[in-house]
């Protein structure tokens, strides 16, 4: 791969950093997944050989394969169309050749040939077939070549992290059609990958396949390539599984999700786009599930957070727990296996902590990371109780809430703290080599008082005090729930004296808003911010001060048109093509559009949610970014990309369920056998919703809401089971 040149890439001093190369930053992408593996391809199909790119074939968090790359006589093909497809089971390329001269004679005049690529995953093997098909009206000689490149680099260093040294290039192996590359890393693991063609190329060697064929008129020829990947103590000569055909793949791969589509509700809208939405992200969803032992978990996003992260499984969990509970219950069940139990500095381990981030690579595996797992989060803890509530409340799943009851104890003794820790949830770094500020906005400077300096630790930051005050309430209820009566009282105590606090100490007057933190000192953070928004969302401010912030939150200098900015314009750092310090975060948003939907303020939740959808609606495909800029909405453009926002990425995906649980009141009570509809309202864009097979307990329901001038008219259409459907408004 070429050097890059000076100038190419963004240095900064944040240690877990994701650079931003000028070569690949600008360039379209296709991205597909499946379990633990995933590509990152251009619109041609190839992982091109670009500086410092994220192309490439990954598995567990090394790249097996960063350069392959088609060639028709030495070129480049044309680009026809290139698409995911709906499911996300398969990428599909059109192509066809440039006109192919010497000097004035044409050897072969452009599109002639199509050549139709397909490229699908299955574990950790990537199929791809290429179908070359003539329109000339005599016999076509065409040189193609394959080339590529395995350099098994860690995710890490893929994303900026230069390593001091690395592991061992094994000696290339080429057989009949077969091609092995293989890298024993620092770790002592042998990472190798097989690339197996057939039909045999004219010419292989380690790092091309030549084919020299002769399509007749009209023909068509397939060839496939299918790469193989594994992980072992010593080298292996040959894939540990036998390879599958790409029929073979989408046919497993349609089969297994018809398997999970009587676990969903289904949804229809009378708006096209809206539904169009729903859908890709359902499917951007799925893709970004993998199967453990415990059941489905959510990854992050694709392609830098490829792997179990506590914060982004449980919100996302909850953003789509009424329309699929199968997710919450993976998720749960996944972190309570991986919750801490002893204290450990370098991880930031400590006894009843919910996982940050896990990760699996050679890295992890020589500690050069702490994600192994990481424990870094000051709000997964809280959160895990928050769903654990909220997934009861739903399907009344006593036996799994009496399984989790462990996890349920060591989580509310870490949120509760020893004596003497204080009311607030805070955190400092311990790791040398952890992250420095540990809420969801976790780079180097998020956190920071007006004038721009850092908040100094340990820092309690406004947000965390919200998810403690909520994960109190949700451990009462569960408490009791699972015959514990006498836990509840105390805890409930413990929340309106936080609550309390709360309010005295975190409440700015002059501001008439919330702090953004409390730094080391009790100082508060003077910064406007979205932070504040989930407070209205968990219930800790209410009344005339939840109204003040949402007020404070449409103003200019926050709302962009197209979203929240995590950052007031005019704040000292504010840079609205920052990661966390003016950038619009979709879940953050739609997360401050369910707090003022609670608080009362529909019409301010109303335009949020619009505000979503028209951004939305102009991405391509409707796939919602991680983030995007927050530089004001101007009249005829779209809003403005960032450059290494991953896509898709799981809270992005869950915003639209988010949004329309909100819309419909959707209010849970297992118990009680009753789903409410607490004063359902659309957009004046949404004429009527139409929810089928949704879930409470042993029931399902199906009903539609229809959108009136002032509220909304709800008809139930069926009903399995004895569920009580109530309308309140």
């Amino acid at each position: 791969m070429s050097e890059p040149e000076p100038g190419d890439l963004i240095a900064v001093g944040d240690h877990y950093y994701i650079l931003a190369s000028t070569f690949a930053a600008d360039l379209p992408k296709l991205v597909l997944k499946h379990d633990e593996a995933f590509f990152v391809a251009d619109r041609r199909g190839d992982f091109p050989d670009v500086p410092e790119s994220e192309f490439g074939f990954y598995v567990g968090g090394t790249r097996f394969l960063d350069r392959f790359e088609l060639r028709v006589h030495g070129q480049r093909p044309l680009v026809l169309n290139a698409a995911v497809s709906d499911d996300n089971l398969q990428v599909a390329v059109d192509l066809t050749n440039a006109d192919m001269r010497e000097g004035e004679t044409v050897l072969l005049a452009g599109r002639t040939l199509r050549l139709a690529r397909r490229l699908t995953l299955y574990e950790g093997q990537l199929c791809q077939v290429l179908s070359l098909e003539s329109f000339a009206v005599e016999a076509v000689h065409v040189d193609l070549v394959w080339q590529f490149e395995a350099d098994f680099a860690d995710v890490f260093e893929v994303r900026g992290l230069r390593r001091e040294r690395r592991g061992d290039r094994l000696t290339p192996v080429c057989g009949p059609g077969m091609v092995r590359l293989a890298y024993r890393g620092l770790d002592k693991t042998v990472r190798t990958t097989w690339l197996h063609f057939d039909p045999p190329p004219r010419r292989l060697t380690p790092d091309s396949a030549r084919y020299q064929l002769t399509v007749a008129p009209g023909g068509r020829q397939d060839l496939v390539v299918t790469v193989s990947t594994a992980e072992s103590p010593d080298e292996i000569e040959a894939p540990p599984v036998g390879s599958l055909s790409l029929v073979e793949i989408v046919r497993r791969r349609r089969d297994e999700n018809e398997a999970h589509q009587h676990l969903m509700a289904r949804i229809a809208t009378s708006h096209e786009p809206f539904t169009g939405w729903l859908r890709r992200s359902r499917g951007d969803l799925h893709m970004l599930l993998t199967e453990t032992p415990d059941g489905p978990l959510p990854y992050a996003g694709i392609p830098w957070f490829v792997a179990p992260f506590g914060r982004d499984s449980l919100i996302s969990a909850l953003q789509v727990l009424p329309f699929e509970p199968a997710i919450a219950r993976g998720t749960l069940r996944f972190l309570a296996r991986y919750q801490g139990t002893r204290d450990d500095p370098f991880t930031e381990e400590e006894p009843g902590r919910i996982l940050h981030e896990y990760r699996r690579g050679e890295m992890a595996a020589c500690r050069e990371i702490p994600f192994i797992p990481y424990y870094g989060s000051v709000d997964a803890t809280p959160l895990f109780v928050m769903l654990l509530a909220e997934y009861l409340r739903w399907t009344g799943d006593h036996a799994l809430a009496r399984e989790l009851l462990p996890s349920l104890e060591r989580a509310l003794a870490w949120i509760v703290g020893p004596e003497g820790r204080g009311d607030y949830l805070t955190y400092g770094r311990r790791s040398p080599i952890g992250l420095g500020n540990q809420g969801w906005k976790d780079s180097h400077d998020a956190i920071m008082h007006a004038s721009g300096e850092p908040a100094g630790p340990p820092i309690a930051v406004v947000e965390a005090q919200g998810y403690k005050y909520a994960a109190l309430l949700g451990g009462a209820e569960l408490l009791e729930a699972l015959g514990r009566p006498e836990a509840g009282p105390p805890l409930r105590e413990k929340a309106r004296h936080l609550r309390a606090r709360f309010d005295t100490d975190f409440w700015l007057d002059r501001e008439a808003f919330y702090a953004l933190a409390l730094d080391g000192e009790g100082a508060p953070c003077r910064v406007i911010a979205s932070n504040p928004a989930h407070c209205l969302w968990t219930g800790i401010a209410a009344g005339s001060r939840a109204r003040a912030v949402g007020g404070r939150l449409m103003a200019e200098d926050m709302f962009s048109g197209w979203g929240l900015r995590t950052l007031s314009a005019g704040e000292r750092l504010y840079n609205p093509m920052s990661y966390h310090n003016g950038s619009v975060w979709p879940h953050d948003t739609a997360i401050a559009a369910a707090g003022l939907r609670r608080s009362g303020q529909t019409e301010a939740f109303l335009k949020l949610a619009t505000a979503l959808f028209e951004a939305a609606i102009e991405w391509e495909g409707e796939r919602m970014p991680e983030l995007f800029c927050g530089f004001s909405r101007v009249l005829g453009f779209g809003p403005t990309r960032y450059p290494v926002a991953c896509s898709p990425q799981a809270w992005a995906a869950g915003v639209p369920f988010h949004l329309l649980s909100e819309m419909l009141g959707l209010s849970a009570a297992a118990h009680d056998n009753r789903l409410s509809l607490i004063n359902p309202v659309l957009p004046p864009w949404l004429d009527w919703v139409e929810v089928r097979d949704l879930r409470l307990r042993d029931s399902s329901l199906d009903f539609a809401v229809s959108r009136g001038s002032q509220t909304a008219a709800v008809e139930l259409l069926a009903r399995r089971g004895d569920a009580e459907l109530v309308v309140r408004r």
